[in-house]
């Protein structure tokens, strides 16, 4: 009976670490939700159908209006660096880069061309820890489900290491790794191919 005793009260002591650890894990800053419903903005809460259909209102960004933005210095920062973006609406401003980084097939490399504007984008984070950063990770179907899960997921992180080499908070930084499954492009040809293989970058304005 003591023998049964210990290994019931061993069973649950077990089901309570593994409880906290769970909830430890969930808490960790560098883990982003899985989709856009289930991040920790309340914009986001929105259906992917809903903001795909908001992501479609989009203007250069010389020209798209940034009244939203409580900091004008990213308004002036994109301008100044040709970065053209897509403004989704919401209690939170949420500012999503049009320029994506490509990849080359099963490559996680980020091109010397893209390190550039990365790396000026860092900078400019860096200074500005009101904003915090979403890397989406995405593949191709070449390959294995698995293997291009584990791979947009290593493309996520090449560019988020980019960003913290130029100082930007680790908690300011989110990702997120797609995979093959939401592609921007047909998956039918090289081009789209090639389109799919890409790291998007979103930017979340605090309101407060």
């Amino acid at each position: 009976m003591k023998v049964f005793i210990l290994s019931l009260l061993l069973f649950l002591s077990g089901c309570g670490s593994l409880a906290t650890d769970k909830m430890f894990k969930s808490n960790l800053l560098d883990t982003a939700p899985k989709n856009d419903a289930e991040v920790r903005y309340p914009d986001w809460r929105l259906a992917p159908a809903s903001l795909m259909a908001a992501k479609t209102e989009s203007m250069p960004a010389t020209h798209q209006p940034m009244k939203t933005l409580s900091d004008s210095s990213l308004e002036s920062f994109l301008s100044a660096n040709g970065l053209d973006y897509e403004l989704i609406p919401g209690d939170h401003t949420m500012v999503k880069l049009k320029r994506a980084v490509q990849f080359q097939t099963g490559s996680a490399v980020v091109p010397s061309a893209s390190v550039q504007w990365l790396a000026q984008l860092g900078r400019y984070l860096a200074n500005t820890p009101q904003i915090d950063i979403v890397i989406e990770g995405h593949t191709d179907n070449t390959g294995t489900e698995r293997f291009n899960d584990g791979l947009s997921m290593r493309r996520a992180d090449t560019v988020k290491n980019i960003l913290l080499e130029q100082q930007v908070s680790l908690a300011a930084i989110y990702t997120r790794g797609y995979g093959e499954h939401t592609p921007a492009c047909t998956n039918q040809t090289s081009q789209g191919r090639a389109c799919n293989r890409r790291v998007e970058l979103l930017m979340i304005m605090d309101s407060q």
